[in-house]
């Protein structure tokens, strides 16, 4: 079994170490950390690579993954998918993937794991993954393999045409959103 960190939106390295486990246990226990793919995404924009960051509520001690909450002080929301839209609009899946992905830009979620893995799930549902997965009940810190301080490096990167390659060198291992905006269903073969 391995013990995996839930990412929003997380990268393509991510999404190959997911679909190659047997069973996924994702940590809810762990300390929140701050600055890491647990509530940031990577997307290439139309100035080269933008971090879209989901703001969590602020509570002056360490927090469990459970219990961060987002915060809703500023639109993120709107911001992230202007960000989206600016970026991948002209790319050839967006129309088609645009309904699934746009209502967590609209809709509240008070739980940032609840909203992580809302979001998870669907991105499973359109890349035809199945992956088995349960949560911790409690901190494991004895697991034979642990992802939560894992950078997900991408295997075997293979290039695919970005939105903006006529500006910018091809860049591997963004958020899943990008190889889904730009390949569709061959988003799939990547992570083989």
């Amino acid at each position: 079994m391995a013990v995996f960190p839930i990412h929003y939106c997380g990268s393509i390295g991510y999404y190959q170490a997911l679909a190659q486990a047997d069973h996924v246990r994702f940590e809810i226990h762990e300390h929140f950390v701050k600055q890491t793919h647990r509530n940031r995404v990577e997307i290439m924009g139309p100035n080269g690579v933008q971090k879209l960051v989901i703001p969590t509520r602020k509570t002056g001690h360490k927090r469990v993954m459970h219990e961060v909450e987002i915060s809703y002080t500023e639109n993120w929301q709107r911001e992230h998918w202007k960000s989206l839209e600016a970026a991948y609009r002209k790319s050839p899946f967006f129309e088609h993937y645009e309904p699934f992905i746009a209502r967590f830009y609209s809709t509240k979620t008070e739980s940032l794991v609840e909203h992580n893995i809302d979001l998870l799930n669907v991105i499973f549902g359109l890349l035809g993954l199945k992956v088995n997965y349960s949560f911790t009940e409690a901190y494991e810190s004895d697991v034979s393999i642990d992802h939560r301080a894992s950078k997900f490096t991408i295997q075997d990167p293979k290039p695919y045409l970005q939105v903006f390659s006529d500006r910018f060198d091809f860049i591997p291992n963004l958020s899943i959103l990008d190889a889904l905006f730009c390949l569709g269903p061959e988003t799939k073969h990547l992570l083989k």
